[in-house]
C-alpha cells in the first residue's frame, strides 16, 4: 500500500470530532425555534437540584482529573511522540513534539461520567482491587460513553490503563470510538490510541485509528 500523508488540519476534525459534526443547514433550524424553551427547562431542572446533591462525593473514578494532570504535564516537558494517523486508505506517520495536548487527548475527557445527572447509569464493577469497570444501563442508550475501565498501578494507585467506548447514533451522524490510554508506573512512557469510524448521512462511511507512542 502506497502511504499518503493526511493533513494534519484532518486531524482534529475527521478523528476527534472537532469542528462541526453536522453541515449547517435547513434541518437545524426547527431546533433553533425551541430554544428558549429548553433554556427554561434547564433553569427549572437546575433549580430542582439542592446544593447537597450537586455537592456529593463522586460516585465513579475521577478520569478527567487524571487526564487533566497528563495534559499539564506532556504541555511542560513536550517529549517527542511517535504518531501514525490512518483514515480510511491513507496513512501518515512522524515523530513531533510540536503537540497540542489538549487537543490530542481532548477526547478522553468525554469519558468524565462524574456529573450528577449520571450518578445512577452506570453498573459499577470491582474485578479485582485494582480495576473498575462501569457500564452503561439498559435504559440509558442515548449516552455517549458505553462503557469504561480504569485498571490502577499497585505500586502508585494511579491510571496504568484507561478504555473507553464512545458511540453516537443519531439521524444525522453516526460514530464509534474505541479509546486507549497506558502508562508505564515510574516512566514517561505512554500509549494513547483512538479508533473507530464515523458517517454522516448520505456520505460514506470512514474509519479512522490514531496512535501515539511517547517513550
Amino acid at each position: 500500500m502506497v502511504q499518503k500523508p493526511v493533513p494534519q488540519t484532518d486531524f482534529p476534525k475527521i478523528v476527534l470530532g472537532f469542528g462541526k459534526a453536522v453541515p449547517s443547514g435547513s434541518l437545524l433550524y426547527p431546533a433553533m425555534r425551541s430554544v428558549s424553551s429548553v433554556f427554561l427547562f434547564c433553569l427549572l431542572f437546575t433549580a430542582c437540584h439542592s446544593p447537597a446533591e450537586q455537592d456529593q462525593p463522586p460516585v465513579y473514578y475521577d478520569v478527567a482529573g487524571f487526564v487533566n494532570n497528563q495534559i499539564a504535564d506532556l504541555m511542560a516537558l513536550q517529549p517527542d511522540v511517535q504518531k501514525t494517523v490512518s483514515i480510511d486508505d491513507k496513512q501518515s506517520q512522524q515523530t513531533t513534539a510540536d503537540i497540542n495536548w489538549n487537543r490530542e487527548l481532548g477526547l478522553f475527557l468525554q469519558a468524565d461520567i462524574n456529573k450528577p445527572a449520571l450518578r445512577n447509569s452506570y453498573r459499577i464493577e470491582r474485578p479485582d482491587s485494582l480495576t473498575y469497570v462501569y457500564t452503561l444501563k439498559p435504559m440509558e442508550e442515548a449516552l455517549t460513553v458505553r462503557s469504561l475501565m480504569v485498571q490502577l498501578a499497585k505500586p502508585n494507585g494511579k491510571p496504568r490503563r484507561i478504555e473507553v467506548v464512545l458511540q453516537t447514533d443519531n439521524p444525522l451522524y453516526t460514530s464509534e470510538r474505541h479509546l486507549l490510554l497506558e502508562r508505564n508506573p515510574g516512566s514517561s512512557s505512554m500509549h494513547y490510541s483512538v479508533r473507530g469510524f464515523q458517517k454522516l448521512a448520505y456520505i460514506s462511511r470512514r474509519d479512522f485509528t490514531v496512535d501515539g507512542q511517547i517513550k
